[in-house]
């Protein structure tokens, strides 16, 4: 029988639990909440809970189902109701009329869905591994690193007595800045046959809530409640729309840019009013491309669009900060606000005008 060295014998011991720790964590804490079996049974979460926080009372209602659909409702007493609403890639606020949302403002949702996160730890947060020993809310704990969904640096603590999820901290999804937020998990709830977060607080720098969720109901979702409207449908198409306009200015392709304009498009800027051929339009874009090299082309707020009931026909205020390099070496900004009149032809967006402004 050979022999393994000493030296190597204790390098495979001490490396093993080191590249391992993070999944015989999981799986001890998966099993401490009810199991695979149990989990992988679950369809869809409803919760409701009363918080409080920094400015008064409200309460939070939570839809939450697989293929990443999310409802959040705030609701506070003499205020309308906020609701976003996620579906896959797709989010946004449903008020009279709806908006298109971005996806940190999503990952600010789902970030309250505690019972969903939970049971979907893994799928929120990738890269979990080394471990190290820490205090966390006063308590000791194991602490890996992650990466959340937006791709930023993660840290989840667990319990090494009950194996269960302490907390996380994530940095904030709107700061360009780095501003942590920090999840506790202050009591568990048995549901069904799994233990879920009952009781939560948040503490960034605004302060600190708490979210008490005293309902919590598992597979009794009617997901009708997902679905997603049909404005919301054609915002979408007219964001693409939106990002096409840049990638077309990226990619100097002028026939790119002038393929969603309509045949009888209506430009008015510096005190006129014309109506430019597609052919004509080509040959001014392709001479202004030629002649300068984008640095930036980028919304300086999110373009605000309104669709008419009928679906037929749309407005999209834009407000954009161009920079640019001539072939000289010159950089120039500019500053621009416009809007854009959109018809449904043949069931395909076009636009029919366009009116320019420019700042400093």
């Amino acid at each position: 029988m050979k022999l393994i060295p000493l030296s190597l014998l204790l390098l495979l011991t001490t490396a093993l639990p080191a590249q391992d720790s993070a999944s015989l964590q999981l799986e001890k804490y998966f099993k401490a909440i009810g199991g695979k079996y149990n989990i992988d049974r679950v369809k869809n979460i409803y919760s409701l809970a009363d918080c409080s926080g920094p400015n008064g009372l409200y309460q939070t209602e939570m839809f939450s189902a697989l293929e990443r659909k999310t409802i959040f409702r705030q609701m506070r007493e003499n205020k309308p109701d906020y609701t976003g609403i996620v579906n896959g890639d797709t989010y946004w606020t449903n008020g009279p009329e709806p908006v298109i949302e971005t996806r940190n403002t999503a990952f600010a949702w789902r970030s309250h869905e505690l019972q969903w996160i939970a049971i979907h730890l893994t799928e929120r947060f990738r890269d979990i591994k080394s471990a190290v020993r820490e205090e966390f809310i006063g308590k000791q704990a194991l602490k890996f690193s992650a990466t959340d969904e937006l791709g930023k640096t993660a840290s989840l603590f667990f319990d090494p007595n009950t194996n269960l999820l302490l907390g996380f901290i994530i940095l904030s999804p709107f700061s360009e800045k780095p501003e942590t937020i920090t999840l506790e998990i202050i009591e568990w709830k048995k549901t069904g046959r799994l233990l879920l977060p009952a009781k939560v607080s948040f503490s960034d720098k605004l302060g600190k809530f708490v979210l008490n969720f005293h309902t919590i109901r598992i597979n009794r979702v009617d997901e009708s409640v997902f679905a997603m409207p049909a404005k919301v449908i054609e915002l979408k198409k007219l964001l693409a729309l939106h990002d096409l306009q840049r990638k077309a200015h990226f990619d100097r392709d002028a026939p790119l840019l002038v393929s969603i304009m309509a045949d009888d498009f209506t430009e008015i800027r510096n005190g006129k009013i014309e109506k430019p051929g597609k052919e004509a339009l080509i040959k001014r874009f392709e001479g202004y491309f030629n002649a300068v090299t984008f640095i930036e082309w980028d919304d300086i707020k999110p373009p605000v669009i309104q669709v008419s009931d009928d679906l037929k026909t749309a407005i999209v205020h834009v407000n954009k900060r161009v920079t640019l390099k001539t072939n000289e070496g010159k950089e120039e900004q500019t500053i621009y606000a416009w809007t854009s009149t959109f018809q449904k032809i043949n069931d395909t967006w076009q636009m029919k005008s366009i009116t320019s402004t420019t700042g400093k």
